[in-house]
């Protein structure tokens, strides 16, 4: 306790472990980082809602399906989306990201920021939390 309360007045309690479902029930996630690259006015996005329901917008495309989180990985299983034809550089940034998720990413918060450490790493800022 003592060691947490130290490291906070130096540099924050920072989650160095994996995401867990607490943390992520009801939060709502907005793409700020495609590795260093910032991302103005993104308008990708992530949802967690009830029994790690998830559903969220690629830019072009929605999508929705069941949050999984395994071995420190987050996983959407049983994933649907609709499937408008996108502009070539919104469709890169669609596939990158649908494909992590159904593969498995690592996915940490630290500081407030959802990562998954991908290829590239993705960062969401937190955006409106989702009423239970």
């Amino acid at each position: 306790m003592f060691l947490c309360a130290l490291g906070a007045f130096l540099v924050g309690c920072v989650s160095t472990g994996s995401v867990s479902n607490t943390q992520l029930k009801y939060t709502q996630w907005q793409l700020t980082h495609i590795g260093q690259e910032a991302i103005v006015d993104s308008s990708v996005s992530l949802r967690f809602i009830e029994a790690l329901q998830v559903n969220g917008f690629t830019g072009c495309n929605r999508f929705f399906g069941l949050g999984e989180i395994a071995d420190g990985q987050l996983f959407i299983r049983d994933m649907g989306m609709t499937r408008k034809l996108c502009d070539e550089p919104v469709n890169q940034v669609e596939q990158m990201l649908l494909n992590m998720l159904e593969i498995g990413v690592p996915a940490k918060i630290e500081q407030g920021v959802l990562i998954l450490n991908g290829e590239p790493r993705l960062m969401f800022k937190s955006a409106v939390s989702v009423a239970g």
